[in-house]
């Protein structure tokens, strides 16, 4: 979801909604296929760099995910030096942050086909336990930063925690949610529920740009549309300081959203992908490509991302795709969602089904990407008798299960008629703001379903007791892409928020009717993370906020808790922050290990090189097409960028004056006449000479 608008005044929604509208134009709509203009500087300024270049070659430091009892997956990314297509990286897991006590090692390849990228599926670990991890590259004798991960437990647990986030859009704001996460010591997991990138442009017009973040373009400029426009902006956002370190102390668990390919995707398509922007199955079939090499995610057979992970007897997690699996097309209009569609697909459904009728654990928890419980706007109509207006307003959010309330009455109504299936917990991203429901299948009733105005208070669902309700669900706030604040006037958004927090639920101006009697927390306009808290008594949801407009602000305050005690599927109010747990295994070192137990030879590596080359796309290439480059620049720099054949020949130049410290994309026309054969890329600076190695076909 690209836009979120929610309000109690009709005259603020209204407009809100005509902003929206005209947003959900894709900004790359009038945009020829490939752009010719993609030379851009990020530097924040001749001193600061965008990426660290202490940590060569693995300038995208080190992550961990899909924790199970006695496995987790490791990831880095080896960035190229010269013209190799395959780099041996060793590997070491370790009891301690010293690596004094190694307990599993082994080597690893990062190749040219992965985006040199390189995963480890390490086995034979205690459930349960905490460890240490790191690469080395045996090329440059070259050490990565420590790596701290986590197993899953098994038996009886007493305590988990996690982190919940999503929608980091790099350029509307600062990741200080992400440098805070890292800094705690007692979390078991990360769920990171999507949004992870987002596929804009940059600059003006584009999505989240500020001229106040000039640091914070993205990159490239245009629309990602092919393989090397995907992997360039994961690239970005790992280079990420904040991201970088979140990745280091935790394992993540994650699924993709929309952004990870187009806004609004679905099956077969997405509101953000037009005619001239080539085929979907192929774009779909990228974005899946470039987020199985850059996530700590296990592969499995035909890249189905749905799947569990079990965190002994308190709890299991069915994480969900309810995008690119089966989604089908969400409906123009509101009054549409009587027909049935499909949100996760029968396949998928059956599975989350039979899954959770077979879990053994206390609390069942649903990563879901998109708003679950039924969310109604259409109070804040100016003509509340209007159908048509009504309808028009309710129609803004049908990519949520409001587009598709047929498959969710079909999942509630499987939670309701089998008693095993209790303490069902969902978790959701997407909105960008912080919401908490009883879930019930009908939280209000509608006169006749065309009828969206006048809901009458429903005999199956007590507000007030929370009897009928048959789940519970917690949305995160976003890491930094747009809420409610910054998509209206701020001074109406805010006294929009003091009144929806003065009188919960979400209702009426007038207080006639209330159209969410589930909703049971709210906030539109802060930007932050949640802390999922599971014990054998409760699950609690704490939300944390920070500041995303100032970088490095460490700043954070606590907004709300709300719970849900076993066996009462509803929330009730938090008194206070749930405590965090006795064990806090201390955090991985920020500074690379000076101790290099284990690996033979290995020596300190100082990275003398000025000018990074972090992609250069695609290879092979082809006679007639473009090449794609990716440069980091560590000080002011003359810059000249050839194609050259195997005899020195100039076949193709890109000159450009003085540069200063920063990241920068170029294209090199690669001529139709050009013979298929080997060639380099040769990159001057002032003072050195970098080549690759090209291969036209």
């Amino acid at each position: 979801m690209k836009r979120i608008i929610t309000t109690v005044t009709s005259a603020v929604f209204i407009l809100a909604s005509a902003n929206m509208s005209a947003q959900l134009v894709s900004p790359t709509a009038a945009m020829p296929p490939v752009s010719k203009k993609l030379e851009r500087s990020v530097a924040k300024n001749n001193v600061d760099l965008n990426f660290d270049a202490s940590l060569a070659p693995f300038y995208h430091g080190v992550a961990s995910g899909d924790p199970l009892p006695n496995r987790v997956m490791l990831w880095t990314r080896r960035t190229p030096n010269d013209d190799a297509a395959s780099y041996q990286l060793g590997w070491q897991v370790a009891a301690d942050a010293d690596f004094n006590t190694i307990v599993r090692q082994g080597l690893v390849s990062a190749n040219i086909n992965a985006d040199f990228t390189a995963k480890v599926d390490v086995g034979q670990l205690v459930p349960g336990t905490t460890y240490y991890y790191r690469f080395y590259d045996f090329a440059l004798q070259s050490v990565s930063i420590t790596g701290r991960t986590r197993t899953a437990p098994t038996g009886n647990v007493d305590h988990l925690r996690f982190a919940v986030v999503s929608c980091n859009n790099y350029q509307a704001g600062y990741y200080n949610a992400f440098r805070k996460i890292s800094e705690r010591a007692d979390l078991d997991a990360v769920v990171h529920l999507g949004d992870y990138i987002y596929e804009y442009g940059a600059g003006e017009g584009t999505y989240g740009y500020s001229p106040d973040r000039p640091d914070r373009l993205n990159v490239p400029e245009v629309e990602i549309l092919t393989l090397a426009d995907y992997r360039t902006r994961y690239s970005l956002y790992r280079l990420d300081a904040d991201l970088r370190a979140a990745h280091q102390q935790h394992p993540f668990i994650t699924v993709w959203d929309d952004h990870e390919s187009a806004n609004d995707s679905h099956a077969n398509g997405a509101e953000n992908h037009n005619e001239n922007e080539g085929d979907w199955e192929a774009r779909k079939a990228i974005s899946r490509q470039v987020y199985y090499e850059w996530m700590p995610i296990r592969e499995t057979p035909n890249e189905k991302l749905y799947r569990t992970l079990k965190y002994g007897d308190i709890a299991e997690l069915f994480m969900l795709d309810t995008r690119l699996e089966a989604r089908e097309e969400q409906p123009l209009l509101a009054s549409d969602t009587i027909e049935y569609r499909t949100m996760l697909g029968q396949t998928q459904l059956n599975w989350l089904r039979n899954k959770m009728a077979q879990s053994t654990a206390k609390w069942k928890i649903v990563g879901n990407q998109v708003i679950f419980a039924p969310f109604n706007v259409g109070f804040a109509a100016t003509n509340p008798t209007d159908l048509q207006e009504v309808t028009l307003l309710e129609s803004i959010f049908v990519d949520i299960w409001d587009g598709y309330p047929k498959e969710r009455k079909a999942i509630l109504s499987e939670l309701r008629s089998n008693p095993q299936i209790g303490n069902v917990v969902i978790l959701t991203g997407d909105f960008h703001c912080a919401f908490a429901f009883d879930v019930p299948i009908d939280p209000v009733i509608y006169p006749n379903p065309f009828a969206l105005n006048f809901p009458t208070p429903s005999p199956s669902y007590n507000p007030v007791t929370g009897e009928g309700s048959l789940a519970v669900e917690f949305a995160t706030p976003s890491i930094s892409s747009a809420n409610f604040d910054e998509n209206t006037d701020p001074s109406s958004a805010q006294g929009i928020q003091f009144a929806i927090n003065a009188d919960i639920p979400i209702g009426p101006p007038l207080g006639t009717v209330n159209y969410n009697p589930h909703l049971k927390y709210v906030d539109l306009i802060q930007h932050g993370y949640m802390i999922l808290n599971v014990t054998e008594a409760a699950v609690q949801a704490d939300w944390y906020f920070v500041n995303i407009l100032e970088p490095n602000d460490d700043t954070q305050s606590y907004g709300a808790g709300q719970l849900s005690v076993d066996g009462s599927r509803h929330l009730s109010p938090a008194q206070s922050e749930a405590p965090g747990k006795s064990e806090q295994p201390v955090l991985a070192p920020l500074v690379q290990s000076v101790n290099t137990n284990g690996f033979d030879a290995l020596v300190s590596h100082s990275n003398e090189s000025k000018v990074v080359a972090f992609n250069i796309f695609p290879i092979p290439a082809k006679a007639g097409s473009e090449l794609y480059i990716h440069l980091g620049v560590q000080e002011n720099t003359m810059l000249v960028i050839e194609m050259i054949d195997i005899s020195g020949r100039v076949m193709s130049t890109n000159r450009e004056g003085d540069k200063a410290p920063g990241m920068y994309t170029y294209t090199l026309p690669i001529a139709e006449s050009t013979p298929a054969g080997v060639y380099f890329v040769r990159i001057s600076t002032s003072n050195e000479v970098l080549t690759r190695k090209l291969v036209v076909e």
